[in-house]
């Protein structure tokens, strides 16, 4: 008879992995937490501006949640994606993130996201997402 803690462990390996797009234009960033996420047992895809997320999240339905910088280059930053995502994917849960101490009165506007200000610590992103997901 398997103990408590092998079913527990089997349980989590037998269930489907969840799959966050990351959003950040600044490389070595994005890799970091894109790296973490994955030996959390996350399914990770990377995007480097709001426009690669869009054309993402248009072609794959398979997106559990989104983790996006506010400030990024483009037409689009991360509080335009926020709206884009409300506007046709609302299912999907938003986390953002910045450094910037002027974006945060703007970004507590989305209530539906939470927010994480830069610098942070790798395991606050998890726990943020596991939390946003019901992990």
């Amino acid at each position: 008879m398997a103990s408590a803690a092998a079913t527990t462990f089997e349980d989590r390996d037998a269930a489907p992995k969840r799959t966050i797009l990351i959003v950040e234009d600044e490389v070595i960033i994005r890799s970091v937490v894109s790296e973490y996420l994955r030996e959390c047992g996350f399914t990770v895809i990377e995007a480097a501006n709001a426009a690669e997320a869009v054309a993402v999240l248009s072609t794959q339905t398979n997106i559990d949640l989104v983790f996006s910088d506010i400030t990024m280059p483009g037409a689009m930053d991360g509080l335009g994606l926020a709206r884009w995502i409300h506007e046709r994917r609302a299912e999907i849960p938003i986390l953002l993130t910045s450094g910037a101490g002027a974006i945060l009165n703007t970004a507590g506007s989305f209530t539906e996201e939470r927010f994480i200000r830069k610098p942070y610590l790798l395991e606050e992103i998890e726990d943020q997402i596991r939390g946003l997901l019901g992990d």
